[in-house]
């Protein structure tokens, strides 16, 4: 069979912020399939940070590909002698690399925070000074746990993750209404929730379908959420995404 085939007949939905989704909505289409974006985050900007943001720390952390696209445009990818850069995630390892910066440390699976306390260079941080990367609001443990181990920790908030717009709430009731999706993707916990919102009266068609994530907390939060069929992509990069789509729906 050839490659251009494999995801043949296979209707997905793409919850992945507008940007982010594009290429895998793109890839899904080139095997074949048929891909829906409907992005369950909106993600903005905030006001820019001040020139040469990175100086004076010895770590920056990198806890997502959206982070890693709004310091490059902040200048982190012209900076002379950047810190040293540690990634959360394959794929914000990935988006770094792209960008022309080396990653110092990068997390291991299952690509968490806390898979990250565990590398050496973060068991043993008093006195260091790390930045924090990421978008309003994020998750506190990673910056907590650098605080209790001594360092001092700083964040800067590059972006905001916003609710979806109406147009796209509409789309995706629409599509839920017609029976119109095989298998739904979510990239994260945040949108796995507002997917669940927006589905409305249409929740239980959405419960009925397979859905793909790409970590073990957003697994866990969709089974919680009422999803029967739940199925862990080992990570968010779209290729191992695709391919997790390959061997669960391609086809034979």
């Amino acid at each position: 069979m050839p490659d251009a085939e494999a995801l043949a007949g296979l209707r997905i939905l793409v919850t992945r912020p507008r940007k982010q989704g594009r290429a895998l909505c793109r890839a899904i289409e080139s095997l074949g399939g048929s891909a829906y974006p409907c992005p369950m985050l909106e993600i903005d900007p905030v006001d820019p940070p001040p020139p040469d943001w990175w100086r004076g720390f010895d770590w920056l952390i990198v806890v997502s590909a959206n982070a890693v696209r709004f310091a490059l445009e902040a200048g982190l990818a012209r900076a002379a002698h950047p810190p040293r850069l540690a990634a959360v995630g394959k794929a914000t390892a990935a988006a770094l690399r792209e960008g022309g910066l080396a990653v110092a440390c990068e997390a291991p699976p299952p690509y968490t925070s806390e898979a990250l306390l565990a590398e050496p260079p973060f068991e043993q941080v008093a006195g260091q000074r790390i930045l924090i990367v990421r978008g309003v609001g994020g998750r506190p443990d990673l910056g907590r746990t650098l605080t209790e181990r001594g360092a001092r920790v700083e964040y800067r908030e590059l972006y905001r993750r916003n609710p979806p717009h109406s147009d796209t709430i509409a789309r995706l009731r629409s599509l839920l209404a017609r029976s119109e999706l095989d298998v739904v993707l979510v990239s994260s916990g945040e949108g796995l929730a507002n997917l669940l919102v927006a589905a409305g009266e249409w929740i239980d068609g959405l419960r009925a379908l397979p859905v793909v994530v790409v970590s073990p907390r957003s697994a866990e939060a969709a089974l919680q959420a009422g999803f029967a069929d739940v199925i862990e992509a080992p990570s968010a990069l779209d290729e191992v995404v695709l391919e997790t789509l390959r061997a669960r729906f391609g086809l034979k």
